[in-house]
């Protein structure tokens, strides 16, 4: 049922003095998430409101690297570019590596931080999900290696965070995140697992509609899909503050990985 009140940017708008909207449209995922770029711009012109535009040029997380920052944003939109080009001469402060597999990007993170307290493990939903409170499906993307996903927030089970815990409790290590549970939080070290909804084929991503396990199935038209896979995978690889780790299930999306320069752990 649409709302036939004052939208959520009038009410801000008629109450403070200086409102500021910080928005990022590619962590936009679905289109119901309403308030895009755009629309925010022509809410605030039909407000009549004076609108003055302030561009962040570098983010506190992955210890403030543009160049990574650059680096996701480019690699997202289907453009990539070289991980540390030939003849850069200062060293990347953020440390980004790629893995030939889960096992072994989980072992990179475990000798970044031996207790897993600040480090995070997330994956694109490409396997089974579920709120119940007590068993959850397993990630598992190769065959020797599963991980469950993380909890929900109803449940009871000793040791184990509930959801809106799993970036900051120590125990939310051993659990998978995803984009709802890693959006908007931050942890030390990350690793990602892009699964096989998303694909590099001849120098382009594909999304696969068949291997889409989340809400991101319903929408129907194939380019809208692959970019809100897109900006999924651009939120996970943006969450860590010291170094990422990338895994993908896809050989062929690994050698871009390569090929761009990043080095095994």
């Amino acid at each position: 049922m649409r709302s036939t009140g004052p939208s959520s940017v009038e009410v801000l708008v008629t109450r403070a003095r200086v409102p500021v909207f910080f928005i990022d449209g590619d962590q936009r995922l679905f289109a119901e998430e309403v308030w895009s770029p755009e629309r925010l711009k022509n809410e605030l012109r039909r407000l009549g409101v004076e609108i003055v535009p302030i561009t962040l040029d570098r983010v506190l997380r992955t210890v403030g690297s543009s160049t990574y920052d650059t680096w996701v944003s480019r690699l997202m939109a289907g453009n990539p570019i070289a991980w540390q080009p030939d003849g850069a001469t200062d060293p990347e402060p953020f440390e980004l590596y790629y893995a030939d597999s889960a096992a072994e990007m989980e072992s990179f993170l475990l000798r970044r931080d031996p207790a897993g307290a600040s480090a995070r493990m997330s994956a694109g939903m490409c396997w089974e999900w579920t709120d119940d409170t007590g068993t959850w499906p397993d990630v598992s993307p190769d065959p020797d290696w599963a991980r469950p996903w993380n909890a929900g927030d109803r449940h009871n089970t000793r040791g184990v965070p509930k959801r809106k815990f799993w970036a900051t409790d120590p125990g939310g290590f051993g659990q998978i995140g995803c984009v709802h549970t890693a959006q908007g939080l931050e942890y030390e070290w990350g690793g990602v697992i892009v699964g096989p909804d998303l694909t590099w084929e001849d120098g382009a991503w594909v999304a696969h509609r068949e291997h889409v396990k989340s809400k991101a199935s319903r929408i129907e038209d194939d380019a809208e899909l692959t970019r809100a896979l897109r900006n999924a995978y651009g939120v996970l690889m943006t969450r860590s503050i010291r170094g990422t780790v990338l895994y993908s299930v896809d050989p062929a999306t690994r050698k871009l990985f390569a090929d761009l320069g990043i080095r095994r752990p």
